[in-house]
């Protein structure tokens, strides 16, 4: 018998997937979810993941902007920098990216198709013992990181691998008012400050 941990995403995972085009209106989109009780869509082109909107998304980007659901397509708000994991990976380790990611749901891929979608209410609901898991990871800040203090501004112009604390963008991220953020994150926050 597999320990629960060792469990393959794929039979823990939920299929078929509702997905949508990134030209359709978040309107739309937005009934999609309702309809499905869902917080979250996946955006595909010929079944890949392009991107992901969640309500978040919704709130974050046209909500609090007082723009028009109906005049707003998906690919203008959606997360582009979508975190997948292959179905062969365990559930130990969709835990572990989901809480350095700071993610809740992660699209299942297969030779870069959509296959499925796990969340963190599905892990936990295999493995309780895994909630731990994420609450440590969950709780691992940049002081942690080796080699950088967040109190200087020693290293702020220095890139490292790792994630973006803002969008979950893995790869070049640099320290910018106390949190590690990948360049478009940084560009935004800038925009706003102006």
């Amino acid at each position: 018998m597999k320990v629960a941990c060792d469990i393959p995403v794929s039979e823990v995972m939920s299929f078929p997937v509702i997905t949508a085009k990134k030209n359709m209106s978040v309107y739309d989109i937005a009934n999609i979810m309702t309809e499905h009780n869902i917080g979250a869509v996946v955006i595909v082109e010929d079944n890949k993941p392009v991107g992901i909107l969640t309500e978040r998304d919704i709130v974050k980007r046209v909500v609090s902007k007082n723009l028009k659901p109906k005049e707003v397509l998906a690919e203008e708000v959606m997360s582009k920098k979508i975190i997948t994991i292959h179905q062969n990976a365990s559930i130990t380790e969709a835990a572990k990216i989901m809480a350095r990611c700071g993610v809740k749901r992660l699209p299942v891929v297969k030779d870069g198709n959509l296959m499925g979608i796990i969340t963190q209410s599905d892990i936990i609901k295999i493995s309780p013992n895994l909630l731990e898991i994420v609450m440590e990871y969950a709780s691992i800040t940049p002081e942690d990181v080796e080699g950088f203090s967040l109190d200087t501004d020693e290293f702020s112009e220095e890139y490292i691998n790792g994630i973006c604390e803002n969008c979950g963008y893995q790869g070049r991220v640099r320290l910018y008012h106390g949190r590690y953020l990948c360049d478009e994150c940084i560009e935004e926050f800038e925009e706003k400050e102006e």
